[in-house]
């Protein structure tokens, strides 16, 4: 089945899975466009149905639980709303947005919304004069969630021509009444004054279908199945598809934004649009660039997808382009990849949060109940009720056949690494290019990073370590540290005044090339002291920062390639002597950031790393010593901040020279002069030989240079690496 759907008669999924669908799209996960691939290309094929026995929608989504992704989502589009810039018009208005029931009924009417949707592809290409594509909030949606924006309740598209629709319309049946009886004429018929829905009964295949012409205030069409009818509640609108008509001038809140945006040009003209994938069908799109103009002047949104952790009104620090060939794109099968797809696949994962919405979501109400708490010494109690907090993020599919290790000179796994506490993460943009300048940073294997936000005014509200992750074409690993229940410090108070976070999350990301799993997380208990309701120096910001969570190191096994060996997470044991031979070649990389040095920590160290056990109760006799005893293992590199003490802890050499290596605090200068005090961290830690010393890069951006911009207070180490074992 291609893209255009040239099937015929109508093919759909099985109910169930059509309802299914509905569920899985909102859930804003970024296997969607896999997914839909399966579904469409193989789903279809296993079941098909005409049109008549397509339309026994009877099986009631409402019986659904929704999925925790949605249901939190909407929460924080309904209780933690964004500020949003005035503008003329605001596509993130919504119904439906109350409780769990009225998420249900949201499903109900999308799952029906798609089904017309589907029906109407058909319909459009059976009379094949329409030149039809979406607009308004579904042509964000099919931009940044390849689906209906999961708020929403209708479908918008603007036809070229409405001379089809018109005599379809004209020849249609008026008394509704007399073949349904029982359906409210309230779902499909209104004249009140300002507006009149004027409806006929058409057949589409055989198949009933309700279109609705509008006047006076609303001078459009509206389709509907005759489920979505039923499915009408008093007090609920029409429902259907909205269906504008260019040909007898659109809507003037429309109008302007299309001629400016070359909209009307690109559909008067004979350029193909783009059949792109929405929600268990398809839809028509018009190409991104026209597409991004038209939204950035209809609603004032520069980066719509970011919508609704940020504004969507700060502009995109790299937003997806294609080159796109003039006429070409549009005649793709689902599942290959044309540019326009190409373009909004990257939307689409650069606005991925499925993972954070269903594991790490924390209502505002419940962040600002356990602020009002704060100084009552109850840290550990209100962060053990954080069920996921040490579930850990691994997405494989940026960089998913893996990478490659061996050294062209010696035959030896040889990794780089890259060691940066990011302070928030806020300059990752920055921090992208330096990698690409900077020599002794370029093609890392591996990026260890300290200090990464996720939704928190300060650095945008983004998922900043995934954002520089896709940047980078690499796999990522994030753990949560501390969940914020403030904007952060005096300063970054200051900076966000009338801001919100989205989310609040902080943490460590392991960034590499190579497939990683095997995830484990180490963590401290809180000391009350960073929950506390007074200045505690050198732990809460003086009073500024309230946190739960805790101190932690974030570890990974990275793999040249993918295995159905690897596991995701590392299963924790007792035992003293994990020892990783079943697994396939790897090495063990991890950030470490303010740990604690114990005999707790040293047994779980040791253990994770595969050493064996340790022997006795001093730290110092094991600096180095630890031996990889898989042999499927290459080697141990940890960095991060922490203690003196700490590699020896685990067995392991410090690679840095504390006389030389000089770390924090930077603060960059003119003329590419750099201060850094006299302060030695973020210590690389490993068991293998250097083939390149620690190298300190100093966190600057000179594009300014009278006031040049100090990307963090650390500065940014790296190193090269190699195992002592040959494969």
């Amino acid at each position: 089945m291609t893209i255009m759907l040239e099937v015929k008669p109508i093919q759909k999924a099985p109910r169930r899975r059509l309802v299914q669908m509905a569920s899985i799209v909102i859930l804003i996960c970024h296997q969607f466009s896999t997914l839909m691939h399966k579904i469409t290309h193989a789903g279809l094929a296993e079941e098909q149905r005409t049109l008549d026995d397509a339309s026994d929608l009877s099986y009631d989504v409402s019986q659904e639980e929704p999925p925790d992704a949605l249901l939190n989502l909407i929460d924080l589009k309904t209780n933690n709303p964004v500020p949003l810039k005035k503008h003329s018009v605001n596509f993130n208005s919504g119904n439906h947005l109350g409780n769990k029931s009225d998420v249900k009924s949201l499903l109900q009417i999308q799952t029906h919304m798609y089904d017309t949707l589907t029906r109407w592809n058909h319909l459009a290409e059976d009379l094949g004069t329409m030149r039809w594509v979406a607009h308004g909030g579904s042509a964000i949606g099919a931009k940044c969630f390849g689906a209906m924006n999961p708020w929403d309740d209708d479908i918008d598209f603007t036809v070229l021509d409405c001379k089809s629709l018109d005599q379809m319309w004209e020849k249609g049946e008026r008394n509704i009444t007399t073949h349904y009886p029982t359906l409210d004429e309230r779902s499909y018929w209104m004249d009140n004054g300002a507006a009149l829905w004027d409806p006929r009964l058409i057949k589409v295949a055989g198949e009933d279908m309700i279109l609705t012409k509008g006047s006076r205030c609303c001078n459009w069409y509206k389709l509907m199945t005759m489920k979505l009818a039923f499915s009408w509640k008093p007090g609920d609108p029409i429902y259907g598809i909205d269906i504008e008509c260019m040909s007898r001038s659109s809507s003037s809140r429309e109008k302007v934004a299309m001629r400016r945006s070359g909209w009307t040009e690109h559909m008067k003209s004979t350029q193909e649009l783009a059949t792109v994938p929405f929600g268990p069908t398809t839809i028509k799109a018009m190409e991104p660039n026209t597409l991004n103009s038209y939204i950035r002047l209809r609603y004032g949104k520069e980066s719509p997808c970011q919508y609704p952790f940020a504004n969507g009104a700060d502009v995109e620090k790299f937003p997806p382009a294609l080159a796109l060939p003039h006429g070409n794109h549009s005649k793709m099968a689902v599942g290959t990849s044309s540019p326009v797809q190409q373009v909004f696949r990257l939307d689409q994962d650069q606005a991925h949060m499925g993972f954070v919405l269903e594991n790490w979501y924390v209502s505002k109400s419940q962040r600002d109940e356990w602020l009002e708490r704060k100084g009552n010494k109850k840290q550990m109690e209100y962060t053990q009720q954080l069920a996921n907090i040490d579930k850990i993020e691994i997405d494989n599919t940026i960089s998913p056949t893996g990478c490659t290790w061996q050294s062209k000179a010696t035959g030896t796994p040889n990794i780089k690494v890259i060691g940066w506490n990011a302070e928030r993460g806020v300059h990752w943009d920055k921090f992208y290019k330096l990698i690409q300048e900077k020599e002794e940073l370029s093609e890392p294997v591996v990026i260890l990073l300290n200090e990464m936000d996720i939704g928190m005014a300060r650095s945008g509200n983004l998922h900043t370590a995934r954002r520089l992750a896709l940047q980078l074409g690499m796999n990522y690993a994030y753990g949560v540290e501390f969940l914020e229940l403030t904007r952060g410090t005096k300063e970054e108070q200051e900076a966000t005044k009338g801001k919100r976070d989205a989310l609040g999350l902080h943490g460590n990301a392991i960034l590499s090339k190579c497939i990683l799993g095997d995830a484990m997380i180490l963590r401290d208990p809180l000391p009350h002291q960073y929950f506390s309701d007074k200045p505690e120096r050198g732990f809460n910001a003086n009073g500024f920062e309230v946190r739960l969570g805790g101190r932690m190191g974030l570890f990974a096994r990275i793999f040249e390639k993918p295995s159905p060996l690897i596991p995701n997470t590392h299963n924790v044991t007792a035992e003293n002597s994990h020892i990783p031979e079943k697994l396939p070649g790897h090495f063990v990389v991890g950030n470490i950031h303010k740990v604690g040095e114990n005999a707790k920590t040293r047994k779980a160290l040791w253990n994770y790393y595969g050493f064996g056990p340790p022997a006795a109760n001093s730290t110092s006799i094991y600096d180095g010593k630890g031996v990889d005893l898989a042999s499927s293992q290459h080697g141990v590199v940890v960095q991060g901040d922490f203690g003196p003490s700490f590699c020896a802890l685990g067995g392991l050499g410090k690679m840095n020279n504390y006389r030389i290596h000089k770390t924090f605090r930077v603060k960059c200068l003119p003329d590419r002069n750099v201060k850094i005090a006299p302060l030695a961290g973020d210590f690389f830690c490993s068991n293998m030989r250097a083939t390149r010393d620690v190298m300190v890069t100093p966190p600057c951006d000179w594009s300014n240079n009278s006031n040049p911009l100090t990307m963090a207070d650390h500065a940014i180490v790296s190193i090269e690496v190699s195992s002592n074992k040959h494969e």
